[in-house]
C-alpha cells in the first residue's frame, strides 16, 4: 500500500503544472536588441516595440493577467527601480504578439518610468505603454512577472505600479517570473 501511495504521489506531482512565462524575443537569456535602446522603434529616446510573450498552464479561475517589467539594476545607475511596462491582459489570452503595446486595444496599460525627470519627462499620455530597456551603465537584468488574477481589476489607462499592487492584493492565483538581460554596448 505504501508503494502504491508513493507512486500515486509521484505521478500526481510529476503531472502538476505551474504558470510558465516565456518570450521568443529572449534568446539564451538575452533580450533581442530591437526591443530596447538599439532598436529602430523609438519615441523621444523611449524604445516602443514591445516584446512578444507566451504563457501556459494558467490556473483555473484566471480572469485577468498582469504583466510587469522592472529593472532593479537601474537603482545603481539612476537611484530607482525602472518600470518598463505595466499591463493588464484579458484572462482568456495565452500570448501577446510583438508590438502588442501599440496594437492591442484590449490591454489596459499603466505608466512606465519614462514620464520621470530621469526619463526625459515624456508626456503622460505617451508613457502608458511599453518603454523598453536602455541600460545606461552596464548590461542589466530585467525581471518580467506575469500574475494570474482571480478577478478583473478596475484600473484605467495610466495607473501607477502601487495602484496595481494594491488592486491585486488577495487576488493573485499564481505568478511566473522570467529574467532576461539586455546587453550594454560601450560607444
Amino acid at each position: 500500500m505504501k508503494k502504491f501511495l508513493l507512486g500515486l504521489f509521484l505521478l500526481v506531482g510529476a503531472t502538476s503544472f505551474a504558470l510558465e512565462l516565456s518570450s521568443s524575443g529572449v534568446k539564451d537569456g538575452v533580450i533581442e536588441k530591437k526591443y530596447g535602446t538599439y532598436g529602430k522603434d523609438q519615441y523621444r529616446g523611449m524604445p516602443t516595440l514591445s516584446m512578444p510573450f507566451e504563457w501556459k498552464d494558467a490556473p483555473a479561475g484566471t480572469k485577468q493577467f498582469a504583466l510587469v517589467i522592472e529593472d532593479f539594476d537601474a537603482v545603481e545607475a539612476v537611484g530607482v527601480i525602472w518600470l518598463h511596462w505595466l499591463t493588464l491582459i484579458p484572462g482568456e489570452a495565452k500570448a501577446l504578439p510583438e508590438n502588442a503595446s501599440a496594437t492591442d486595444p484590449k490591454l489596459i496599460q499603466g505608466e512606465n518610468s519614462w514620464w520621470s525627470l530621469i526619463g526625459g519627462s515624456l508626456p503622460k499620455e505617451e508613457v502608458a505603454r511599453y518603454g523598453g530597456p536602455v541600460p545606461p551603465n552596464k548590461t542589466h537584468t530585467y525581471t518580467i512577472t506575469l500574475y494570474a488574477l482571480d478577478k478583473e481589476l478596475d484600473l484605467k489607462k495610466g495607473y501607477y505600479l502601487n495602484e496595481l499592487y494594491d488592486a491585486m492584493e488577495g487576488h493573485v492565483l499564481e505568478k511566473s517570473v522570467l529574467k532576461a538581460k539586455y546587453e550594454f554596448e560601450k560607444k
